[in-house]
């Protein structure tokens, strides 16, 4: 007996339907299974790694592409990828072998903060809405006030004082030359004070750093002379301020001898800082 058109039409559309369905399984399940792993890429540009968190599968490649003006790196916080210096305008890429949360951060900068979160192709999808709404806290807590406790924190504080204290000393006793004023030799005579007093303790902590595992990829020749360049000047601000001691106890103007000397050890802090800006900011 012929089968009515009717019932041809709907068995063709039933098988299909039955086709189509096997397909989208069968493409499902190969996808899920043998998909190729990714590459990822983070910017680093303005101080800041970009995106800050990344969501990744285990075995996918990660490149982080330095796009600023200083060098950087990128250092897992559990040791499980440390780039080394990323010269400006180069790359450095790891493939991400471990699931969970792996945060990082530079070595030489270490309020530059990210993360990446790594999981298998099934738990992709669970965690991503996860991270990316906590993305906004974990942003606020990198910019969150914490104590200086390593070198590469301290030292660069101290450094500051001893830069600023120096040259503010010598302004001082050439603007009281210049204007009669006793009160700017006064200042520069504390100024002078606080910075011998300061930089053996920038010194020391600068040796703490080159001595700790933060200094291991800073360029050996550079780090020797700012070394002891800082290692001098410690020498150095203890005699000008017991030079400029005697001067003050006397109430009188420093002379020509001692505000050469003091000008020639300005000189010494610049060149010592722009080596320091070396070794921490790349070329």
């Amino acid at each position: 007996m012929r089968a009515s058109p009717i019932r041809t039409l709907l068995w063709r559309v039933s098988a299909t339907l039955a086709a189509l369905s096997i397909i989208s399984i069968y493409g499902t399940a190969h996808t899920g299974c043998g998909s190729a792993a990714a590459t990822h890429t983070v910017v680093i540009k303005q101080m800041r790694f970009n995106p800050a968190q990344m969501t990744v599968n285990a075995g996918d490649t990660v490149e982080w592409k330095n796009e600023d003006i200083f060098a950087h790196t990128a250092t897992a916080n559990d040791g499980s990828f440390d780039s080394g210096l990323i010269q400006p305008g180069q790359s450095w890429k790891t493939v991400i072998k471990k699931a969970g949360t792996i945060a990082y951060y530079c070595r030489l900068h270490p309020n530059m903060t990210a993360s990446l979160s790594v999981s298998s192709g099934a738990e992709q999808g669970t965690h991503a809405a996860m991270h990316a709404g906590a993305a906004g806290e974990r942003h606020a807590r990198s910019l969150s006030w914490a104590p200086p406790i390593s070198p590469h924190q301290i030292h660069p504080i101290l450094v500051n004082f001893t830069a600023a204290l120096l040259p503010l000393s010598l302004l001082s006793d050439i603007l009281g030359r210049i204007f009669g004023r006793q009160s700017l030799h006064n200042a520069a005579w504390w100024a002078i004070l606080y910075a011998a007093a300061i930089t053996p303790f920038t010194a020391a902590a600068g040796w703490w750093w080159k001595y700790s595992e933060h200094a291991t990829d800073l360029p050996a020749r550079v780090i020797t002379v700012h070394q002891w360049l800082g290692t001098t000047s410690v020498v150095v601000f203890i005699i000008l301020a017991a030079w400029r001691w005697r001067f003050h106890r006397r109430d009188t103007s420093p002379g020509a001898a001692y505000l050469g000397c003091a000008l020639v050890a300005v000189l010494a802090l610049v060149y010592q800082g722009s080596l320091g800006g070396t070794m921490v900011f790349g070329r």
